[in-house]
């Protein structure tokens, strides 16, 4: 089965009809976008009318001040609930398959988000759409390791990981290993680059990623039976993004094509020694 890719269009400037256009000629079927990205219903009506299936959402984008998961306000993360909430409920509205939110900021609140955790995935089953936490450096779950393991810990049936494979560059983890040690717990797949230093979000392999881990962690992904897309987000001005969703695109398509010719291959070699 092909992973497709999924546009992040969440980084694109207005007027966001005009850009879904554009994503939509470079051979995309798949985007992934914030709770407000559809807001405005000429860019709702231009997603389904260019037949762009909504892949993910990203629930805790946009949270209003005072209600963030990052440990500085008190009180935070059941004030972020009803927004998170309300967030779920635009994903089921636009009947993605995932949603997300990032790991709290603060180690001394993960008690207290395991809690919100729970009470979201509950949420998100009943709307038949599966919650995936994102490991994120310089937070609480800082690691791919780390979040699996709190997911684990949590025990929710609907609850898994969201694997950020420039995320992982940061943490300096092999996202092919993680992958195997996550098995079905693989719920959603993000893939960008960077410099191995700051989360730039750069187009697959202009930094430290390179060809061979990239199709190793693709792989991988077949291995475990991953079946979600892959959520592309990168970043840069309105034109350079287009064109470099269209060269990842193809990319992650051909890597997948050549692991499955490889594949077919190897039976035939196996039959002639």
């Amino acid at each position: 089965m092909t992973m497709f890719p999924s546009a992040c269009v969440w980084n694109f400037p207005p007027p966001l009809a005009e850009a879904l256009k554009q994503v939509k000629l470079t051979a995309f079927h798949y985007i992934d976008v914030e709770p407000a990205t559809l807001d405005t219903p000429g860019d709702l009506q231009a997603q389904k009318e260019l037949g762009l299936k909504v892949s993910c959402v990203a629930l805790d984008h946009g949270l209003p001040g005072g209600r963030g998961l990052d440990g500085r306000e008190h009180g935070g993360l059941r004030k972020a609930v009803p927004f998170l909430k309300q967030a779920l409920n635009k994903a089921a509205d636009l009947q993605a398959a995932c949603a997300y939110l990032s790991s709290c900021g603060d180690s001394r609140q993960l008690n207290e988000f395991g809690g919100v955790l729970r009470e979201l995935a509950d949420d998100a089953a009943r709307h038949q759409i599966k919650l995936c936490l994102e490991h994120a450096p310089g937070r609480a779950l800082a690691s791919a390791s780390e979040a699996l393991r709190f997911v684990r810990q949590l025990d929710h049936p609907n609850l898994h990981l969201l694997l950020d494979i420039g995320h992982t560059l940061l943490s300096r983890e092999d996202p092919s290993r993680v992958i195997r040690e996550a098995g079905s717990r693989i719920g959603y797949v993000q893939v960008n680059d960077n410099d191995g230093k700051k989360d730039r979000h750069w187009a697959l392999l202009d930094g430290r990623l390179t060809r061979e881990m990239l199709a190793g962690a693709l792989e991988a992904l077949k291995e475990v039976h991953y079946e979600g897309t892959l959520g592309l987000e990168v970043s840069g001005d309105f034109a350079s993004v287009i064109g470099v969703f269209s060269r990842n695109r193809n990319l992650l398509l051909r890597l997948q094509l050549e692991q499955e010719a490889k594949s077919l291959k190897e039976p035939e070699t196996r039959r002639k020694g």
